[in-house]
């Protein structure tokens, strides 16, 4: 990513994919096609392109400040209040 990317659209894509690997896996449960060799492959692309998808929308939640602790050391310098001598 080089920083010109929306992170509404990045959230979008990513849920968007999300969204149709489950229809993919609900879809082959519907049609109990996970007994064969077709329906395991099928499970495992779609679980694969939702992981991949989520750890996407992860790590820009994360880049974003949405989640997690990600806060500057200089931040935490300049709001503990100095000792006076």
């Amino acid at each position: 990513m080089d920083g010109k990317e929306n992170p509404l659209e990045l959230l979008v894509m990513c849920a968007v994919m999300i969204l149709l690997s489950i229809l993919g896996i609900v879809g082959g449960l519907s049609r109990r096609l996970f007994g064969g060799l077709d329906g395991l492959l099928m499970l495992a692309v779609c679980l694969m392109m939702a992981l991949i998808a989520a750890l996407l929308l992860f790590g820009v939640a994360r880049e974003q400040g949405w989640i997690g602790k990600d806060k500057p050391a200089e931040d935490a310098s300049a709001s503990a209040p100095a000792k006076a001598k």
